[in-house]
């Protein structure tokens, strides 16, 4: 039920909003500028084989691309402040099309390396969450939660066929290099399509977030979903609200990073084969798409509470997956992991939009991005060292449980900040 004075969706739609218009576009480009990402770990075992390499490299090479993708973040967040999504979005795709495509010519290791660790980590996050977040936060306040639900759907939905076209892809008789060369062709029709149907702000229309028809009308409906008081980036870093969100952050992303790796790897160390393991990690992408969904909520309810529960989901998950024997037990462990990957995906950045507000929001999570690099880059590449190692992923995968429980912990106790207190 709309609180009081806060009028319902129906009453408050506005048919000619280009923001309602625009979504469909948005969740495509979303959705398949994900593919990239959950190609990476089911075209690897190929790749390792053919070039001779261990897992660990393919663990290096993700773990740089991820560092590249999250030191660039305030950069991204300062272009994004400055020129808008659209030009972000058109540029990032293009130029990531070139690095995809050489990395479907690689012929060994520091190849690999350059091409798809340096130059598409470097280029690839211009055209996938900061600025799809920002968009959503440009053009929706009361929805914006919902909004960006609805877009992050898009990977949750086109990426678990990610695998299982890949399988079939291999399965026909194309190779790896086959597959980044498609890779490629995607990314740079993506390009072209973000500079024909996104729009940067609906002040750039004449319009208003939410399709409001004024100033009166959009404070009306906002309620809280978003702090009154003006934060500075600069300002919010420095509080201890930001230094926890950090630690949350950590919580959701690491784990799904080294999953991206090495979730093949672990299904076929159980015994199951490369279709098994396609439809498995079918069913925990999936799964993340209901979580994204569940985090629309955070509209509704405290969006810190809402992490809570995601990341205690997720962190059973990575435990639950390590100690699995059977088919049952797997497929347990990657709904959790889907659901509360989903769920943190959403709700940590409608965290961060209601303490900090939407001038800080891009810079503030960018600076985000860029602190936790160093983890997600390391993590998966230690991730596969040990398994080279030892011959087990036992303490890796309980590391990143402990710690992704620890972040639901912070988040349930995180508080909006106050400006001087």
């Amino acid at each position: 039920m709309p609180s009081s004075g806060r009028p319902g969706f129906w009453k408050s739609f506005n048919p000619r909003f280009y923001g309602w218009r625009m979504l469909p576009a948005a969740w495509l480009i979303y959705g398949l500028g994900a593919v990239p990402f959950y190609s990476w770990g089911f075209y690897l075992p190929e790749m390792l084989e053919e070039l001779g390499l261990g897992r660990g490299t393919g663990g290096l090479a993700f773990g740089v691309w991820t560092f590249c993708g999250g030191v660039t973040a305030p950069l991204i967040g300062i272009c994004l402040t400055r020129f808008g999504p659209r030009p972000v979005f058109t540029a990032g795709f293009l130029v990531t099309s070139v690095a995809y495509y050489l990395t479907s010519r690689s012929q060994d290791r520091w190849d690999v390396l350059l091409y798809f660790g340096l130059f598409a980590g470097l280029t690839h996050a211009f055209s996938t969450v900061l600025p799809m977040q920002t968009l959503a936060a440009n053009w929706f306040l009361r929805y914006r939660a919902r909004a960006m639900a609805l877009l992050i759907t898009a990977a949750g939905v086109i990426g678990p066929f990610v695998p299982i076209f890949c399988a079939a892809f291999l399965n026909w008789g194309y190779t790896w290099r086959d597959g980044w060369a498609l890779v490629a062709g995607l990314c740079a029709a993506l390009g072209i399509f973000s500079f024909l149907t996104l729009r940067n702000t609906p002040e750039s229309m004449g319009q208003l977030r939410d399709g409001a028809r004024s100033l009166t009308e959009l404070q009306a409906g906002a309620g809280d979903a978003e702090t009154a008081e003006e934060w500075t980036a600069g300002q919010a870093v420095r509080t201890r609200q930001f230094v926890l969100m950090v630690l949350c952050g950590l919580g959701y992303a690491v784990p799904w990073g080294v999953l991206t790796v090495h979730a093949r790897f672990h299904i076929q160390d159980l015994g199951f084969d490369r279709t098994t393991a396609g439809w498995l990690i079918f069913i925990m992408i999936s799964c993340s798409t209901l979580g994204r969904l569940c985090g629309g909520l955070a509209d509704l309810i405290r969006p810190p509470r809402l992490l809570g529960t995601a990341l205690a989901l997720e962190g059973t998950g990575v435990a639950l997956f390590l100690f699995a024997g059977d088919l049952w037990t797997i497929r347990v462990a990657l709904v959790l992991l889907g659901l509360g990957f989903g769920m943190a995906y959403i709700s940590q950045a409608a965290t961060f939009a209601q303490f900090f507000g939407r001038r800080a929001f891009a810079t503030t999570t960018g600076v985000r991005f860029a602190i936790g690099a160093p983890f997600g880059a390391a993590v998966p590449w230690i991730t596969g060292w040990v398994f080279d190692t030892h011959g087990s992923y036992a303490a890796p995968f309980l590391a990143i449980a402990t710690v992704t429980l620890a972040g639901s912990a912070v988040a349930f106790f995180l508080r909006p900040p106050r400006k001087n207190a």
